[in-house]
């Protein structure tokens, strides 16, 4: 009777245990999905003050806290990684994203901006 219970009990805790989770196909490496949801860069922040000096990097708490005060035009020319090339506010964060909320619009090869960059050129 007592080799009866243990099956029993043995054949209970079978039912029990949990199910193998469900694995995800692996995501591919590289890709981004459209849409895709990625988080603001923490850091490297940078911007070109009126005498065209380069100002950085920063934090993304101490972008967040300027631009609540309201201290970025339109047109001031920022990047958030040292490989990007400097482009206006504006193109960087366009309407619906959310400035430093969003994920930026980082700049491409064939994007407007080329111009500032040779200004910029010396200031690397």
């Amino acid at each position: 009777q007592q080799q009866q219970q243990q099956q029993q009990q043995q054949q209970q805790m079978a039912r029990q245990s949990p199910q193998q989770p469900v694995r995800q196909p692996p995501a591919q490496a590289g890709i981004q999905g459209h849409g895709a949801k990625l988080p603001c860069p923490t850091n490297g922040w940078q911007y070109v003050d009126p005498k065209w000096q380069i100002q950085g990097p920063f934090t993304l708490l101490e972008m967040q806290s300027w631009n609540d005060m309201g201290y970025f035009r339109q047109d001031l020319l920022m990047r958030c990684d040292p490989s990007d090339r400097f482009v206006p506010f504006a193109e960087l964060f366009p309407h619906p994203l959310i400035p430093f909320q969003s994920y930026p619009k980082r700049p491409t090869g064939n994007s407007p901006g080329r111009s500032y960059d040779a200004r910029l050129q010396g200031l690397r």
